[in-house]
């Protein structure tokens, strides 16, 4: 389930990931929880990507 991996993916980020994220998503005037799941979305892509390569 795609929450499952959100959380999981959220336990490894470091606090300068963090911290990134934060300034990101300030820039984009977007929240943080949405350009959260948009990078958990691409990086779940490019995984899917190798797989079928």
């Amino acid at each position: 389930m795609a929450t499952d991996k959100f959380e999981h993916a959220t336990f490894y980020l470091t606090r300068k990931q963090v911290e990134e994220i934060k300034r990101l998503a300030r820039d984009q005037q977007i929240s943080r929880s949405a350009l959260v799941r948009m990078i958990i979305r691409e990086y779940l892509a490019r995984e899917e990507e190798q797989k079928t390569q």
